[in-house]
């Protein structure tokens, strides 16, 4: 069964060196997961792993290497790394689930765990876990990515499985160089509100928005709705809101 369902931000690699309150936060909340539900395998969508056909991708290689995917940084940051195994039969369970469902669905061994996904892993699951790397479709829908995190629920069978999706709401690099002072957007007010509120028409209904196009969601925020399709419910408990750079936002939520 999913035992849980969350969005976490994964933040700027350099949290990896800073003295960041967001660790802490994405520590409380593994050591609260691995001490109440004993996971199993974690199923996690990173705004990074992209297929850029309407299809899902999903990692079946036994050994899920560290991708460094981040750029002109200091070298400390390259010294840092996060590699686990994969549970190749969940990831089976996976494929077939999408596919009943009518989704395009296909096996990968390409890919691993980019920044978005091993960041959050490293500090809510330093001793290790399983994952399954699940991507998300950049011709696909929203609805089609709910309807993803649904057939990831139905796959689960027995296994403890948490369904993990990244990412920032607003994702506008662009003002921090313009030196544009740091503060959550009215997105970030405006999401907030639409996930303590639990309507899911209002959620899809975000897309296109005024707010949406000057926000920039990464990943048009496609690993929170297969969350939400994972949890069954567009209902969620905010744990956590950040703008710790100008044109960049930070959440956590959990999904009831």
């Amino acid at each position: 069964m999913v035992v849980k369902s969350i969005f976490v931000s994964h933040g700027s690699p350099t949290i990896l060196v800073e003295d960041d309150p967001w660790k802490q936060l994405l520590g409380d909340l593994g050591r609260r997961i691995s001490g109440e539900f004993r996971p199993d395998a974690v199923v996690v969508i990173s705004p990074h792993f992209v297929s850029w056909r309407r299809e899902f991708l999903v990692e079946t290689q036994q050994r899920l290497p560290c991708i460094q995917d981040y750029y002109g940084f200091p070298d400390e940051l390259y010294t840092y790394c996060y590699s686990t195994d994969n549970d190749p039969e969940l990831a089976r369970r996976i494929i077939e689930a999408g596919r009943d469902a009518g989704l395009a669905v296909r096996g990968d061994e390409r890919w691993g765990l980019d920044h978005g996904a091993w960041i959050p892993l490293s500090y809510m699951f330093p001793s290790g876990v399983r994952a399954v790397p699940v991507s998300i479709s950049a011709e696909a829908s929203l609805v089609d990515h709910i309807e993803m995190g649904r057939a990831i629920a139905k796959s689960v069978g027995e296994e403890r499985v948490v369904v993990l999706g990244t990412g920032s709401p607003t994702h506008r690099l662009d003002l921090m160089s313009l030196g544009a002072r740091p503060r959550r957007s009215w997105f970030d007010e405006l999401l907030r509100k639409t996930l303590e509120a639990g309507d899911l028409n209002s959620l899809l209904g975000l897309h296109g928005t005024r707010e949406w196009m000057e926000a920039q969601p990464e990943g048009s925020l496609k690993p929170l709705y297969v969350a939400v399709g994972a949890a069954g419910t567009a209902r969620a408990r905010i744990l956590g809101e950040e703008a710790p750079w100008a044109g960049v936002s930070m959440l956590a939520a959990e999904f009831l």
